[in-house]
């Protein structure tokens, strides 16, 4: 009986995988007139962040500014139905403010075709935070045994917080091409833990029986590394075109720590039981992120008062890699849980891989004045997931991941003679997409159909102030 009963407690638990929340490379966008624009702004950027987007075009711009520019308000929501078993669903909903990008042009010498740019951003954030807990009071008469008594929880944080200091130079070759480059310096930090656990207490006439699972998993780590982007920028007429080439990162520091444990214990009335206990944790260990090289192109048309644009960017594959790959080493117990089943995963049993597949992400955008003082602005782009699943068979970060993003904008901009203010609204979703079964909180086959989608909402707003020439 006890051995029937560790196995009903193996296929009551698993694993679950994180949901990684730099999958998606188009996420987030820059200055609030190109994040109402959709991000097609490769050819047509005339302001700061064209540090970011083509630094080709600093040299066409002509007057030295400084903005500033933030996600005042972001909601983010991930629901994923069944996602621990029929009609046991999982979701996050967090309420996110930070600043978008700092941005500022300077001219550093007497000769107007150099233009010189600096800029904070952030690349990259998430926070996604799951929990829910069940007993046998949130089940219907009939659908557990009376006899049965347990308690199922999950708790999940994932945290992601990357920023990027940009220097860039633009050169105005004449009227109509200019090239530039920006170094950008990265910190990215992200702190991942989840813990998942079941008891259970099985008593009848015949059987008196506890048993508990668990599996706990953390780390957090910190990355220092270098990239470039490069740009040209093309303008004649009412056309303009804009080419960029950003390299993969360059890391010169990478470091953190790393937690997990799994553990399976049955016992009897008499002291009679089954079970195992692998533990593991290392820390100041070394860590490496890589990123994919990109190129980006840009069209746009204009006429007086009206814009259309067009971006996309190619993203490469990245080759399966190791985020962390220390000796492990693990504790084990019973000595003879070394072997068997479990004997090959306990060399990987702190690893961590990454990998990326390629990616194509396009934008149009629309901009529309409306007299003197105010422009019209609408954008919508594509932010097709990188996700692709890592060679190791226990994946401790990536896991049911890869579902797509489409994003839509529209904003409005008051213009005066010295500074710009700019109120933007963003929608994101992903459409619902079915994934494998995750964990299961409760102790019998209750298997869902679980079904993965997201939603977000926006306002961005931004402001720029023109110094004199």
């Amino acid at each position: 009986m006890a051995r029937k009963f560790t196995l009903l407690l193996l296929l009551g638990i698993v694993t679950l995988q994180a949901f990684p929340q730099d999958d998606h490379y188009w996420t987030q966008q820059f200055g609030a007139i190109s994040t109402v624009m959709g991000g097609a702004v490769i050819a047509g950027v005339r302001d700061n962040t064209a540090i970011y987007y083509n630094p080709g075009a600093l040299g066409f711009i002509q007057q030295p500014s400084l903005s500033v520019d933030a996600n005042v308000y972001k909601i983010d929501k991930i629901f994923i139905d069944d996602g621990l078993g029929n009609g046991v669903n999982l979701n996050s909903a967090q309420l996110s403010i930070y600043p978008q990008i700092i941005s500022g042009l300077v001219n550093l010498t007497k000769n107007d075709h150099w233009k010189f740019s600096y800029a904070l951003l952030t690349r990259q954030y998430a926070n996604v935070l799951m929990n829910t807990r069940y007993t046998n009071s949130d089940f219907a008469s009939g659908q557990i045994s009376p006899n049965e008594k347990f308690i199922g929880a999950l708790d999940y944080n994932n945290q992601l917080n990357e920023q990027w200091l940009g220097l860039g130079v633009g050169y105005r070759i004449n009227d109509h091409w200019s090239v530039g480059g920006t170094l950008f310096i990265s910190y990215r930090a992200q702190s991942y833990q989840m813990s998942n656990y079941l008891r259970v207490v099985l008593k009848d006439d015949t059987t008196n029986l506890f048993g508990s699972v668990n599996n706990d998993r953390s780390l957090k780590y910190k990355t220092f590394s270098g990239l470039f982007k490069f740009g040209v920028a093309y303008q004649t007429g009412r056309w303009k075109l804009g080419l960029t080439l950003t390299t993969p990162s360059i890391q010169v520091y990478g470091k953190g720590d790393i937690q997990r444990e799994e553990s399976l214990i049955v016992l009897d009335t008499a002291g009679a039981g089954d079970g195992y206990v692998i533990m593991g944790r290392k820390t100041s260990i070394k860590a490496i992120y890589k990123r994919p090289v990109s190129i980006g192109f840009g069209l746009e048309y204009a006429t007086e008062k009206t814009r259309i644009t067009f971006s996309c960017e190619y993203f490469t594959k990245i080759k399966t890699y190791h985020l962390f790959e220390p000796q492990s080493d693990p504790f084990v117990y019973p000595q003879s849980a070394d072997t068997g089943a479990y004997h090959n995963e306990l060399e990987s049993f702190l690893h961590v891989q990454n990998a990326a597949q390629p990616v194509f992400n396009f934008g149009i955008g629309f901009s529309q004045e409306l007299g003197s003082r105010f422009t019209l602005m609408l954008g919508a782009r594509t932010d097709f997931s990188s996700y692709t699943s890592p060679e190791e068979g226990d994946r401790f970060l990536h896991d049911n991941a890869g579902w797509d993003l489409y994003h839509f904008s529209a904003g409005l901009s008051y213009h005066q003679k010295r500074n710009t203010v700019t109120l933007g609204f963003t929608y994101s979703f992903s459409p619902a997409k079915p994934i494998d079964q995750m964990d299961v909180v409760i102790p019998f086959t209750y298997e869902g159909n679980p079904v993965v989608y997201a939603t977000s909402f926006g306002l961005v707003i931004g402001y720029t102030y023109f110094f004199p020439k």
